[in-house]
């Protein structure tokens, strides 16, 4: 199976869609047009309706910008777009779900002036109105769903939205794109020039060839982002939740799905190879390091070490999850994350890591991690 998108794709996706919202006034069909890939595959009230939908979300986002900088209201036209790429006919109102799945948490009241927040409370319920009951019905469900709760730990979100998942098989498919964009922009901040470098044929030299010296680049250390590579394992880390809960639930994955899944698991290895490769380049030159590295992902992973969640023992990857990723609040996710950014030799670990858990998923329908689930993170004996 080929992947939806690539990475300069995405990233010309984005140039593209950055350059129509440039616009004054806005070209919505343009938008629409790219959003949707393909010609003739919406009626006209379908496309009247998304067009409504876009330019909402238009008024709402305004000039918001996510964390790493890009207009906000890039994400939900993207996830809708690889939603879009996913079907020969995608269905509108997942797309319409896909362009609203943050509303809950982004489009909220204080955010705005009262006088503001009454014209898009208006607008949103003119635009609900235009569709028939069931629809109307169906659409809210969703989104209600798929809203993370203030304070909620994330393993329970996914418990409570792949529960309904079973009935509603079109929620896993709007999380699967919303996932997989959130993946693909962490490229936006950093396009690290490691990222054309061979890895598998990295591993190979630093495994077998005596003669290898290291990997050498000319540039110098990258400047620093605000997503550091610390922050990426933590995405890694719950995209392997949500891949691995997603398998544990059963829930019922059309081919649209699987290639999101696919396509998601493909994106979190190309992240963590550029990950590696980072840490191998500046940071643990010294080809023997790497080898020793590499051996010791290998020898855990040989020991069934990935199949699931394991106390903190004699390895430092058992019980690796829960002491970097599962935090009770945002100063401990804070102070973790800075710990596990201290030790790159550990990160290099952990992207490997991650390597071999993205792989296991694609190689085997069966896989999942064992000790994950809306409960949490649970050692398994």
């Amino acid at each position: 199976m080929k992947p939806l998108i690539d990475t300069q794709e995405f990233l010309s996706l984005s140039s593209f869609l950055n350059y129509q919202l440039a616009g004054e006034p806005i070209n919505w069909r343009g938008i629409l047009n790219l959003l949707v890939g393909k010609p003739d595959v919406l009626d006209e009230d379908s496309e009247s309706l998304l067009l409504e939908a876009l330019e909402y979300i238009g008024e709402a986002y305004g000039n918001q910008k996510r964390r790493l900088g890009p207009l906000a209201i890039l994400h939900p036209i993207r996830a809708s777009a690889l939603l879009a790429k996913a079907h020969e006919r995608p269905d509108p109102l997942n797309l319409l779900t896909a362009l609203l799945h943050d509303q809950q948490e982004d489009l909220i009241a204080d955010r705005y002036s009262p006088e503001t927040w009454t014209r898009l409370d208006n607008r949103y319920r003119g635009l609900l109105e235009k569709i028939d009951a069931q629809a109307n019905w169906l659409l809210n469900e969703r989104i209600a769903f798929l809203a993370k709760q203030k304070g909620q730990a994330y393993t329970a979100y996914l418990g409570r939205l792949l529960k309904q998942a079973k009935k509603t098989p079109e929620l896993a498919l709007v999380k699967l794109a919303d996932r997989l964009d959130n993946t693909l922009d962490l490229r936006i901040d950093l396009q690290d020039f490691t990222d054309n470098t061979r890895s598998f044929q990295i591993i190979f030299d630093i495994l077998f060839v005596n003669s290898y010296k290291g990997l050498r680049l000319s540039q110098p250390h990258p400047t620093a982002g605000k997503i550091n590579g610390a922050m990426r394992l933590f995405q890694l880390y719950k995209n392997a939740v949500f891949l691995s809960m997603l398998r544990d639930e059963e829930v019922p994955l059309g081919k649209a799905a699987q290639k999101l899944f696919y396509s998601l698991a493909v994106a979190s290895i190309r992240e963590a190879q550029t990950i590696m490769l980072h840490i191998f380049a500046y940071h643990l030159p010294a080809p023997a390091d790497q080898r020793a590295l590499l051996l010791e992902a290998m020898e855990y992973s040989h020991g069934a070490g990935f199949e699931r969640i394991s106390e903190e023992s004699g390895s430092v990857l058992d019980g690796l999850f829960r002491r970097y990723f599962v935090y009770d609040n945002r100063e401990m996710k804070k102070r973790r994350l800075a710990d596990l950014y201290q030790d790159k030799k550990l990160m290099g670990l952990v992207a490997v890591s991650f390597l071999v858990i993205f792989a296991n998923f694609i190689n085997s329908a069966e896989y999942r991690i064992k000790g994950i689930s809306a409960a949490g993170i649970i050692p398994q004996r």
